[in-house]
């Protein structure tokens, strides 16, 4: 079944048995849902997309400002570069840090892209010429919600679970809203390691890690 945010309190007030609202508004229960619905998408990742940069001349980061869409970029998976002409080249997922490299390189062809606090960075610059053959970069993310309706259907039944548990919550029936919130959260793990491995930037092996000791340092 498909839930929409009406059809959701629906099933929040039929767990609850209160078809109308007395204890609990429309409007507190509706709100919980969507914030079952931002917890579970920024855990689990389980919200995908696929969008455009549209390649701006000398412009080295793209923001909310610029597409609305990076707003709401949590992870990349992947990006490819596509001159207009069907030319592909996948670009390389760097770490922020990767920024400190930048005099290295020159102008031209999109290689590396990196997501720092909601804004992407596409390396190298991009030249003028790139800019008049509009050539874009598509990112394949996922994003962050609280829209119920974007949430596949098997994983609905969530924001709804996490909704009533809030309401039990206000209702002071605090075993049954630890109970449900359990439920909740031991979910939003399993999702989350069971679908999504922590990656590994290809380039960390080869950097000095924080303490300033390499990777071959042998002192105990």
């Amino acid at each position: 079944m498909s839930y929409t945010l009406a059809t959701a309190t629906t099933a929040v007030r039929n767990g609850l048995n209160e078809d109308t609202a007395v204890f609990w508004s429309d409007t507190e229960i509706q709100g919980w849902i969507q914030e079952g619905s931002l917890l579970f998408t920024s855990a689990t990742l389980l919200v995908e997309d696929t969008d455009d940069i549209t390649l701006v001349a000398n412009q080295l980061s793209y923001s909310s400002s610029d597409h609305s869409w990076i707003g709401d970029c949590v992870e990349v998976y992947s990006a490819y570069y596509n001159d207009k002409s069907n030319n592909y080249a996948g670009l390389i997922k760097g770490h922020p840090r990767s920024l400190g490299h930048l005099d290295t390189f020159t102008a031209g062809d999109p290689k590396y892209i990196m997501l720092h606090n909601r804004t992407l960075y596409v390396w190298p610059l991009t030249t003028a010429a790139i800019v008049t053959a509009v050539g874009v970069v598509t990112v394949l993310y996922a994003k962050v919600t609280n829209d119920i309706t974007a949430i596949q259907d098997e994983f609905q039944i969530w924001p709804i679970v996490y909704a009533l548990a809030k309401c039990k919550q206000k209702d002071r029936r605090e075993q049954e809203a630890s109970s449900l919130f359990t439920q909740f959260y031991t979910m939003l793990n399993f999702e989350r390691s069971d679908k999504h491995a922590r990656e590994t930037d290809s380039m960390d092996r080869f950097l000095i890690p924080a303490t300033g000791q390499g990777p071959e340092d042998s002192r105990g």
